[in-house]
């Protein structure tokens, strides 16, 4: 039961490492941002899946080797989170040019199909995020996880 409550809170912290993440988004519009629920809601889905599919094997693994330490979780949840993501990487697609606001800076993605290194750093990025998002659930998870332990 106690594994459980710490994957819910694993889950839960999600939408604020989202709003951490996006938070010069976030700020920085002067328009409102539609479909920002829509948005919470698939982080919330997505990371559910990933937590119970994924996660909590991962951990029982873990623990049946005796490395459920916080280094080791947290390596583990930066991998399962940016795994997915890792296998979207810019492919060339021919004739297809397009572009985007990066950093406050507008630059090509792809120029007549061929990927640039805007593309390949704006995939490295997204990589690091989503690890990121990994990273803080198995935190979460396993300080949770300890906390309940303590308790009489």
């Amino acid at each position: 039961m106690k594994t459980w409550i710490a994957a819910v809170a694993a889950v839960a912290v999600q939408p604020l490492v989202l709003a951490l993440r996006m938070s010069p988004e976030l700020l920085g519009s002067s328009q409102p941002i539609y479909g920002l629920g829509f948005v919470v809601v698939a982080v919330i889905a997505v990371s559910a899946a990933m937590v119970f599919l994924f996660g909590i094997p991962t951990f029982l693994v873990l623990r049946k080797f005796r490395r459920d330490g916080w280094t080791s979780l947290g390596f583990a949840g930066f991998l399962l989170g940016a795994l997915p993501v890792s296998f979207s990487w810019p492919t060339r697609i021919e004739g297809f040019s397009s572009g985007q606001n990066w950093h406050g800076k507008s630059v090509e993605l792809y120029v007549n199909g061929i990927p640039t290194e805007y593309a390949w750093l704006t995939y490295a990025e997204n990589v690091a995020f989503f690890g990121l998002h990994g990273l803080a659930g198995a935190l979460v998870f396993y300080a949770v996880l300890r906390r309940l332990h303590r308790e009489p």
